[in-house]
């Protein structure tokens, strides 16, 4: 039974992984922060001696050998820092040095297969989102260290410099060492319901905070538009078919290069969903924004070509995009009435 190491494996992608891990016959050890142990262990108590845990403070900062020691065979490296996470410095600092130190320590422990979640944001920068334009994996954001402070640099641009220079040292650390077996995975904008082992405070965090956005408001309020200096097009995957692709790139041969996959499987607008939900879930208008028919028009935007994600990496049947919004929403009404009664 292969071991397979999961950082973040109490955070939203991280927790499915974990979950698809289990479902397919791996054991886990979920690297989380002390403070989350107990409570992502009683999770999945059930598994038993297949799920452990192991503590990572900081990827930055703490020892990892500890983390890796006795790793057969793969680690996928989920964590990350979200966009708000905390100043310009320390996002960089915890994206690009954890990525740095995770690899380095799978290279002291002989552990020669990785999977390490990356972002559309690897692939292009902010302003090429809303542009005309067509790319594939072999893309990358030439965003620099420097771009994440100029004047007007928002949350999202330290988000998609931190990304963008982490996946620059996967890529020389691919070059320096040529017999690592290293996959990044690159999904647009994710969605879905919470993990079993995810560690939650509040009601939504991360990008669920959109789909959350569409019952929690003000009665009345207009449907949301596209900040296009914040955010990115309606451009979306489900976090089951994330997780599902971490463990299918653990199962594909070595190459020479990093294999590279998007993931963006639906095109939803939020005008789309509100009908939806107002269809399925009646008992949500009120909640639900209103519909006027004078909602913004979205304009161009980048398109992803998942076609080597599909052919390559064989991921196909993704969750329809209706599925993810009403298994979402459902969810965090659940946390609702959850935190409600504490």
């Amino acid at each position: 039974m292969t071991l397979a190491l999961v950082t973040g494996a109490s955070g939203f992608i991280g927790s499915h992984v974990v979950d698809e891990l289990l479902r397919q016959g791996y054991s886990v050890r979920g690297a989380v922060r002390s403070k989350n142990v107990s409570r992502i262990s009683k999770s999945y108590e059930s598994f038993g001696e297949r799920f452990t845990t192991t503590v990572i403070e900081d990827l930055a900062t703490s020892d990892l050998s500890e983390a890796i020691k006795g790793m057969s065979r793969c680690i996928i490296h989920v964590a990350s820092p979200l966009a708000n996470a905390g100043s310009p410095e320390v996002i960089l600092e915890t994206a690009v040095s954890g990525t740095t130190r995770v690899l380095e320590a799978a290279l002291a422990a002989d552990v020669k297969k990785l999977v390490i979640t990356a972002s559309m944001a690897s692939l292009i920068s902010l302003d090429d989102f809303w542009r005309d334009i067509r790319i594939n994996e072999t893309a990358h954001n030439p965003d620099k260290y420097e771009d994440a402070f100029k004047p007007g640099a928002t949350s999202f641009t330290v988000y998609s410099v931190s990304k963008a220079l982490a996946d620059r040292a996967v890529g020389d650390f691919k070059r320096e060492h040529p017999e690592f077996d290293i996959t990044t995975i690159h999904p647009s904008y994710v969605f879905g319901p919470t993990g079993t082992g995810q560690v939650y405070n509040s009601v939504a965090t991360g990008t669920n905070l959109y789909i959350y956005g569409l019952i929690a408001g003000p009665a009345g309020r207009p449907v949301r538009g596209y900040d296009r200096n914040n955010e990115t097009p309606p451009l979306n995957v489900d976090v089951r078919d994330v997780a599902r692709a971490h463990v299918l790139a653990l199962k594909l041969p070595p190459s020479d290069t990093p294999k590279r996959f998007i993931l963006s499987t639906s095109t939803f607008t939020w005008t789309e969903a509100i009908k939806y939900i107002a269809e399925v879930r009646p008992d949500l208008k009120a909640r639900l924004p209103v519909i006027t028919g004078n909602e913004p028009v979205i304009g161009p935007s980048v398109k992803l070509d998942i076609s080597a994600t599909e052919n390559v990496l064989g991921l196909k049947n993704y969750v329809k995009w209706q599925d993810t919004v009403l298994d979402t929403i459902n969810d965090l009404l659940r946390i609702e009435k959850q935190l409600a009664a504490q």
